[in-house]
């Protein structure tokens, strides 16, 4: 009973009066577009996950006593009707692609449970007549928030991010690893500030210059982890 109105309290504090912010927002757009077809898939490594989290998994919240509530997708970020039934990977890949689309792109999903090899990414590419294929590994994707106070929270992600050619096979390869500190606002719900810095580190990822000029074919080369060319 005790550990119900712990969850009650923070999906309480979680929705507040505040209205979710529109899909729009959500969703990541860079400032350029790619000039061939390209397939997004988000794959789950995380950790956690591997350790018993279930795939929803996205976070953790610290109620009443400083007592810790796990957030899942459907407790956080179940903004649209279909959110409900998705893991971080699908969500993740379902707001990549509304906002590539939203941009111009021509972009599809594609879903990977593992990093394919550079023949399976080739022979998807045949089939799907596209040119790329983005893959985020997610190896992180955590946060942990106090409910009690509004100031700051933790959002760590780790995140490897692979492009596959069409006819050249793995042209980039990068990893990201950071912490950032997420000032809260005190008008937002704690539903928008994970939402946009969701949004934020997605947009971070896919502004890679090195990435960006990749997708746009103006690298021949392919890089190595180091990001300088081979």
């Amino acid at each position: 009973m005790f550990k119900f109105l712990m969850v009650f309290f923070a999906i309480f504090m979680l929705t507040g009066c505040v209205t979710p912010i529109n899909l729009q927002e959500q969703t990541p757009s860079p400032e350029y577009q790619n000039q061939q077809p390209i397939l997004i898939s988000v794959i789950d490594n995380r950790k956690r996950v591997k350790e018993g989290k279930p795939e929803n998994f996205i976070g953790r919240a610290h109620a009443t006593f400083g007592i810790p509530v796990d957030w899942n997708v459907d407790t956080l970020l179940a903004t649209e009707k279909d959110d409900k039934s998705l893991t971080l990977s699908q969500w993740l890949q379902k707001r990549i692609v509304l906002g590539l689309t939203d941009k111009g792109w021509q972009v599809k999903p594609a879903d990977f449970d593992s990093l394919p090899s550079e023949t399976m990414a080739s022979d998807t590419l045949t089939e799907q007549t596209s040119q790329h294929l983005l893959v985020l590994d997610l190896q992180e994707w955590f946060f942990s928030i106090n409910l009690n106070w509004v100031s700051s929270f933790n959002f760590d992600t780790e995140v490897n991010t692979y492009l596959f050619d069409k006819d050249k096979g793995l042209t980039h390869q990068t990893s990201l690893k950071e912490r950032d500190v997420i000032d809260e606002k005190a008008d937002e719900s704690p539903q928008n500030n994970v939402l946009r810095a969701y949004r934020d580190q997605l947009l971070q990822i896919l502004s890679d210059p090195e990435l960006k000029a990749h997708i746009l074919q103006n690298k021949p080369t392919v890089t190595a982890d180091s990001g300088t060319a081979l």
